[in-house]
């Protein structure tokens, strides 16, 4: 019982505190600098939400460590060493309100995602595309990009792909003659990298591969992120996009509008005029760039829009938040629980 006794005290201690805050504040400097060389998204990812940071070749605990260690200790303070009594309910009550507010903070990090989708006018969708994250898919299997290396080999099915050259943002050219039993985009085009956008978002990624089955050598193909004409080998499409988050319920877009200001083709607002459909029920909602939609833990805003040949399309951006309302709560408990203290030290007898 002594030894967590020992490990009590240390947790609940101000030594914790003492050097993850100053820490904190150094990956915050450290990450802002450096998110003009490596971009906004793997900077968030690196200094901020990491488990772990390196320095060069120095492993250091990163944001999400730090967030970690400051909950513990305020959590064990909170616990066994608060001093429960009324007198104290008022600090105690704002102590609850910072906890939830850090646990808010960590959930977020965790469980968060980011993305859009992109729905013509009449269609309906109920999932929505990662920003950032690639995958490949042959058939029902499906592959990280970012994990894929050149002259790696991975199997589905009975499909064997022998990868020849990746690219995270591509350009194409002419065949060089270099790659030999060219099929389908490849017969035209071959794919070379190009420096990678900070954005990672805009970047356009591809993959040359040979297939080979049991039975034969298929060739060498191309595959382009969302370009439609992908290889289909023993009835399994192969194919590259953006990771996808499902929805619980569908999405359809009944109507676009762009509004101009006057005299210009400059756009001031857009509206989409949407169907949502959730476990067979139907209802119509409308949104614009000052009016989201927030349902079931995720929220949509008016992004974008398109205008093809076939029609208008709506650009949205989708983010899945669990720890939306933790800010609002928590902050709401921190006042009570001051508001709580102040009237008890003003009632106090002298």
């Amino acid at each position: 019982m002594e030894i967590f006794k020992i490990v009590g005290r240390f947790l609940s201690g101000g030594s914790i505190l003492f050097y993850a805050l100053p820490w904190l504040m150094v990956l915050t400097v450290m990450g802002t600098i450096i998110q003009k060389d490596i971009g906004l998204y793997d900077a968030v990812n690196l200094y901020f939400h990491g488990i772990i940071t390196w320095i060069g070749p120095v492993p250091t605990p990163g944001g999400l460590t730090i967030l970690g260690l400051i909950f513990i200790s305020l959590l064990v303070n909170f616990l066994f060493y608060s001093g429960w009594s009324w007198r104290k309910a008022g600090i105690n009550l704002s102590h609850f309100g910072i906890l939830l507010l850090l646990f808010g903070g960590i959930l977020t990090i965790i469980t968060k995602k980011e993305g859009f989708m992109i729905i013509p006018e009449g269609e309906q969708k109920n999932y929505f595309s990662d920003y950032h994250n690639r995958v490949v898919k042959i058939g029902g299997d499906v592959f990280n990009f970012s994990d894929l290396k050149k002259n790696q080999v991975i199997t589905a099915g009975d499909i064997t792909l022998n990868i020849l050259d990746k690219c995270d943002n591509c350009d194409a050219r002419a065949p060089s003659g270099r790659y030999k039993n060219l099929k389908g985009l490849a017969v035209n085009m071959e794919l070379f990298s190009t420096p990678s956008e900070l954005n990672k978002e805009v970047n356009f990624s591809g993959l040359m591969f040979e297939i080979t089955t049991p039975a034969a050598v298929h060739g060498t193909y191309l595959i382009m992120e969302d370009i439609p004409k992908n290889p289909i080998i023993n009835e399994m499409e192969i194919k590259l996009t953006r990771a996808q988050t499902p929805l619980p319920f569908s999405i359809m877009l009944q109507d676009f509008r762009k509004i101009d200001y006057p005299a210009t083709i400059k756009a001031r607002e857009f509206e989409s005029d949407l169907i949502i459909n959730s476990n067979g029920n139907e209802w119509p909602v409308s949104i614009s760039m000052n009016k989201p939609l927030r349902y079931k833990g995720y929220s949509f805003y008016q992004s974008s829009f398109d205008q093809t040949a076939q029609g208008e399309v709506t650009v949205l951006t989708a983010v899945k938040n669990t720890g939306r309302l933790f800010p609002y709560l928590s902050s709401f408990i921190v006042l009570a629980g001051l508001l709580l203290h102040a009237i008890i030290r003003i009632r106090k007898p002298t």
